[in-house]
Parts: C-alpha cells; sequence; structure tokens
C-alpha cells in the first residue's frame, strides 16, 4: 500500500512561520540586550564597552537577527491580511520596513560606543569630557530610534495598530487577541509621547517599561502561540475566498 502525500494548507503553514517569526524576534530581542544593555547603558560604558566588546557585539548581532524576522512575518502576512484591507496590509509591511530602518541606525550608533571606548582608553582616559561629549551624541541616536526610543515606539505602535485592526475586522485570529493587541498598542503610543514630555518624572524607567510595553508584548506572545498551535480562522479565510469569487464573477 503506497503511502498518501500530506498536503499542508498554506494558510496553516503561513500561520505557523509568522508565529515562530514573532517569537524569534521578541528573544532576540530580551536576549541581545541582556548581554550589552547593562554594559552600554551604565555611567562608566567609555570605561567597559572595549573590554567587553565580544559581549556586546554579539548581543547586537543576536538582537539584530531580529530586524530580518520582523520584516519577513510582515511579507508573509500580506496575502492573508489584503484579502480583508489591502491598505492596511501594505501599510503594515511598510511601517516594518520602517522600524527595519530605525534599528538598523540604532544598532550602529550602538557598535560606535565600542570604537569610541577604545580611542578613550588608547588615550588613557584623557579629555574625558570630549570622549563623553560624542558619546552623548552618539546615544542620542539610539535614544530616539532604538528600542526604547520615541520615534520607534511611534513607528511600532502605528503598524501593530494596522495588523490588530484588521484582525479584529477579519476575525481570523480570536478578537480578544486582536482587541488586546489594539488597546496595547495605544497604550505604548500614549505612554511614549506622555514620557517623552515628562509627565511621568516619578517612575523609574523599568516601571514605565512595564506600564506601557509590557502589554503589547502580551499580545504579540499571544498572537505567536494561538497561529502556531490553531492557526487563523479556517470560516473567515474562506468566507473572504467566496466573496472574492462571487465579486470576480460579478
Amino acid at each position: 500500500m503506497e503511502a498518501k502525500d500530506v498536503k499542508i494548507d498554506p494558510n496553516r503553514k503561513t500561520a505557523i512561520i509568522v508565529g515562530v517569526l514573532f517569537i524569534f524576534a521578541i528573544v532576540m530581542l530580551f536576549l541581545g540586550e541582556a548581554l550589552y544593555k547593562p554594559i552600554l547603558d551604565s555611567p562608566d560604558y567609555l570605561d567597559n564597552a572595549y573590554p567587553n566588546r565580544i559581549v556586546v557585539i554579539i548581543g547586537i548581532l543576536l538582537e539584530f537577527t531580529g530586524v530580518p524576522a520582523v520584516v519577513l512575518l510582515s511579507v508573509f502576512l500580506f496575502p492573508i491580511l489584503k484579502k480583508h484591507n489591502e491598505a492596511l496590509a501594505l501599510g503594515y509591511v511598510v511601517f516594518r520596513l520602517f522600524e527595519a530602518a530605525l534599528l538598523s541606525v540604532a544598532y550602529i550608533s550602538k557598535l560606535l560606543l565600542v570604537n569610541l571606548s577604545q580611542d578613550y582608553l588608547n588615550k588613557g582616559g584623557m579629555d574625558a569630557s570630549y570622549f563623553q561629549y560624542i558619546g552623548s551624541s552618539i546615544q542620542s541616536v539610539d535614544h530616539w530610534a532604538g528600542t526604547q526610543g520615541l520615534i520607534y515606539h511611534i513607528v511600532f505602535a502605528l503598524g501593530s495598530l494596522m495588523l490588530y485592526s484588521v484582525l479584529y475586522k477579519s476575525n481570523l485570529v480570536p478578537r480578544f487577541i486582536s482587541a488586546w493587541g489594539f488597546i496595547a498598542a495605544i497604550a505604548l503610543l500614549t505612554g511614549s509621547v506622555l514620557t517623552n514630555i515628562d509627565m511621568f518624572t516619578g517612575i523609574s524607567e523599568m516601571g514605565l517599561e512595564l506600564i506601557f510595553a509590557l502589554p503589547i508584548a502580551v499580545a504579540e506572545i499571544m498572537l505567536s502561540i494561538w497561529l502556531i498551535v490553531k492557526g487563523f480562522n479556517p470560516s473567515a479565510i474562506d468566507s473572504r475566498s467566496a466573496r472574492t469569487d462571487i465579486d470576480e464573477i460579478t
């Protein structure tokens, strides 16, 4: 008896790929930051960045591997999302590309701090104020474009609003996940703007991250797990496909 070939539903395969890419990007973000952040964010980063360059570079490279992942997942989602709202589906891809560009600039700025530390140490710690001034200028790039920067948060939040709007209206995934993601994106956008105009001066950076960034991270994890385990709602895809076929006939 010949074994029959088992064909995997392409939409199910896409759901798994997107879910894995989401988780991969999240894991690489936290893993990379755990390595380099204590070094580059310390007051004495000029003394420590170059001696610990291997750890810093590995951390940055690990985090950078998540950049292609966020672009790819939007590309994989596009054929499915465009059936429900092509403008928002395309907008999501564009904002993910913009996000990737911002992160690339931020990671390059972090690597420049390693070179700055090397120059500082080669001069025996002389002209500290000069190197601190240059370092502050380099860090300002990450302050605005990095994963905790206002510009990045705005771009990321707007892209997320597009994604969760389409998911909610299409019912491709349970609406509680889409609603959570939509609300979390608004919270991140609002919180980032208010933080940058010093509305929360009494709250630590860690506290602000928990308040504004954690909900959207939870939303992405929930979405990822659902896509990997359950996939897209078949009835939502079938109903839209049938509607498209009718439109083409008429």
